[in-house]
């Protein structure tokens, strides 16, 4: 067995690297298993609460749970538990713990494949129900807007200014937003700008996001909040610059391909349908499945994830991670 950690910690600014365990133990094709080792931002200065009851983990609504992907990273360690507890079953294996996926999956972006020596697997970070698992998932782009107008003095001389907060404000109006069409979605996320009351506002500035299943899509969003901003800023004497940002692209998983055919056998031994899914979310298996290392998104049922309602139910992730071993094992 092998551990392997990257210098994407390095180059990413974080305080590790992604971390790879291979095992070349088992027969068959070689399969790769990623999680995600961050979670988003919890709001709490103290340690967060883990509550059971019953059946259920969650944090009695103080904090997110951080389910995702810490459900994922567990799944995973299992498997390999059972990988060398049941030599009989096993196929050799990669786990990739991965950096920065709600970043913009720029851990998954930094591997190099040639760490691994699987081309295909399973994302452990699926919060879609058990027998799921995403098949398809958008390009998604971030892009960042700053307005520059001209400061003067709000009642001595207001006519020499050109307000950056107003230009922004009319942009904003125009740029899209929500769900464009059942392939796309955007979001302004973030506005800032201006200060003292007494004065006309020279900067502003906007943060968003987009993304499309369809390539051409997504291109004319691309282009529209381009001309948008161009003619926004324009239109009232100011200037604008805008830098986009592609975070990664999207994919979609035929039915004849190895992970595919594993998810589907594996449910259908236990008589339950496989469920292939469309999502408009994204992270590593965008990065992996442009990389040729092709994978689905594996659900394990998470609640609530990214908010303080974050919960999941015990039963229903050893249910997933049963069918998990089903799947990735000679069972």
């Amino acid at each position: 067995m092998k551990v392997f950690e990257d210098r994407a910690g390095k180059e990413l600014g974080s305080d590790t690297g992604n971390l790879i365990i291979s095992s070349s133990k088992g027969r068959g094709e070689p399969l790769f298993l990623s999680s995600h080792m961050d979670t988003v931002q919890v709001c709490l200065d103290k340690e967060v609460p883990v509550l059971i009851s019953r059946d259920r983990i969650d944090t009695g609504g103080v904090s997110i749970l951080g389910s995702d992907d810490k459900v994922g990273i567990a799944a995973a360690l299992e498997m390999l538990t059972v990988a060398v507890e049941k030599p009989e079953i096993a196929r050799p294996l990669d786990l990739i713990f991965t950096i920065k996926e709600e970043r913009g999956a720029l851990g998954s972006g930094f591997l190099n494949p040639e760490h691994i020596q699987s081309r295909y697997g399973f994302n452990l970070d699926g919060e879609t129900p058990v027998y799921s698992a995403i098949r398809e998932a958008p390009a998604k782009a971030r892009y960042n807007i700053l307005i520059h107008g001209k400061s003067a003095h709000a009642a001595l001389n207001p006519e020499e200014g050109i307000n950056a907060v107003r230009i922004a404000g009319k942009i904003i109006n125009k740029l899209p937003d929500g769900r464009i069409d059942s392939m796309s979605v955007a979001n302004t996320a973030y506005v800032a700008g201006g200060g003292a009351t007494n004065v006309v506002p020279d900067r502003a500035e906007i943060n968003g996001e987009f993304r499309s299943l369809d390539k051409l899509k997504f291109t004319k969003i691309k282009e529209n909040i381009l001309n948008t901003v161009a003619s926004g800023a324009e239109s009232d004497g100011g200037q604008a610059e805008i830098a986009i940002m592609e975070l990664y692209k999207g994919y979609y998983l035929n039915d004849d391909e190895i992970c595919v055919s594993l998810f589907s056998e594996a449910c259908k031994s236990i008589g339950k349908k496989p469920l292939l899914l469309r999502s408009l979310g994204g992270g590593d298996s965008n990065q992996f499945n442009n990389k040729g290392m092709r994978n689905l998104v594996f659900g394990f049922g998470m609640e609530s994830i990214h908010s303080k309602d974050e919960y999941i139910v015990i039963s229903r992730v050893i249910e997933a991670a049963a069918l998990l071993e089903r799947t990735i094992f000679f069972v």
